[in-house]
């Protein structure tokens, strides 16, 4: 009896040390996770400072150069990360990724398309409102090749409230020289100003090109005539010939160009539709220097602003081309002709464009 009290004894003492190593375990593994979530805590609490100190860092101005403002386009329909990364491309910002949560989470609202006057010294939260409330400064337009002084002035009244009438008094004189490009301009620019910009562009593109007057006009003229690049230097060419060997031009372009003006005359606005095709009665009847069907030789200035390619064929014509004739076909297909006879029987065999 007293050994089976014995290890009863016994076995009590082993079920007390038991639990007393499960209540030891027990104690250690919840120490072991409160050290964990202490660590995970001090972790997450050094990520935000981490990232609160590299936002904030990343919103300050790229320059302190209040003097240094840009003019930054942001187009229709494109994404917040995109306008990010070439604001930082061009310097306006320090990181597209801040600009990015800075637009989705402290400014909210849609990016407004534009053209935005903005400088490096700006903070990337005050450009980010700045774009979200569509503050535009100025307006960008797309001066296409082949127009004239009068449809640059009717493009540039609808983009950007230009007044028509004072644009085209100080554009007096500068047919040919208000180059086709793409251009960013202040609302309320002086005309003058913006005349400049277009013609500076065209002195920039043209100075190494020894361009003179009589390439300029022919330029003009190859602008309004070629559907396409590969007949421009084919049509110089014709031009040239004719021009060289005393016969009047017959360009058509010429004679739209005069029947536009005297019509812009009489309605003393650009509200109507330019380079309408012509009629017979039209170089007949139409007393114009510019009607070269009834002047022999070069109109006396361009008869619109031809781009690069159109000024590069009137330098340099098709060489050892010597048609005087050409049309287009009723599929927009050129043909050229050596003499009157053969370009009748072209036109008789393929039509004409228009008719």
């Amino acid at each position: 009896m007293k050994i089976v009290n014995f290890y009863k004894e016994k076995n009590r003492e082993k079920g007390r040390d038991l639990k007393i190593s499960d209540q030891k375990n027990k104690s250690g593994f919840v120490l072991f996770q409160n050290k964990i979530f202490i660590g995970v805590g001090i972790a997450v609490i050094i990520l935000f400072l981490f990232f609160a100190a590299w936002s904030n860092f990343m919103k300050r101005p790229v320059s302190s150069n209040i003097e240094d403002y840009r003019y930054f386009e942001v187009k229709n329909g494109q994404s917040t990360y995109s306008i990010g990364k070439q604001l930082e491309k061009e310097r306006f910002i320090r990181s597209a990724l801040s600009f990015f949560i800075t637009s989705k989470i402290e400014e909210r609202g849609a990016l407004q398309a534009g053209s935005y006057k903005l400088s490096p010294s700006m903070g990337t939260g005050e450009i980010v409102e700045k774009i979200r409330k569509g503050k535009v400064d100025a307006f960008s337009v797309t001066i296409p090749e082949g127009y004239r002084v009068l449809q640059i002035a009717k493009v540039l009244q609808e983009k950007g409230q230009v007044d028509v009438t004072k644009f085209i008094a100080a554009a007096t004189g500068t047919e040919g020289t208000l180059f086709p490009d793409t251009y960013v301009f202040p609302y309320e620019l002086e005309p003058s100003k913006i005349i400049k910009v277009f013609k500076d562009n065209f002195e920039s593109r043209t100075e190494k090109l020894n361009l003179d007057l009589d390439q300029l006009i022919l330029a003009s003229i190859v602008e309004r005539e070629a559907k396409d690049d590969t007949e421009r230097a084919k049509i110089a060419a014709v031009y040239k010939n004719r021009a060289d060997n005393n016969m009047l031009l017959q360009a058509d372009p010429t004679v739209q160009y005069a029947k536009d003006t005297q019509t812009f005359l009489k309605k003393k606005n650009v509200d109507f539709t330019f380079w309408t095709a012509i009629t017979k009665q039209d170089y007949l009847d139409l007393n114009s220097p510019f009607n070269s069907y009834k002047n022999k030789g070069y109109p006396p200035a361009p008869i619109c602003n031809p781009g690069l390619r159109s000024i590069q064929a009137a330098i340099s014509p098709e060489p050892n081309f010597d048609n005087l004739y050409f049309f287009h076909d009723r599929n927009q297909t050129i043909h050229f002709s050596k003499t009157y006879d053969e370009q009748m029987r072209a036109i008789s065999e393929f039509g004409v464009s228009g008719m």
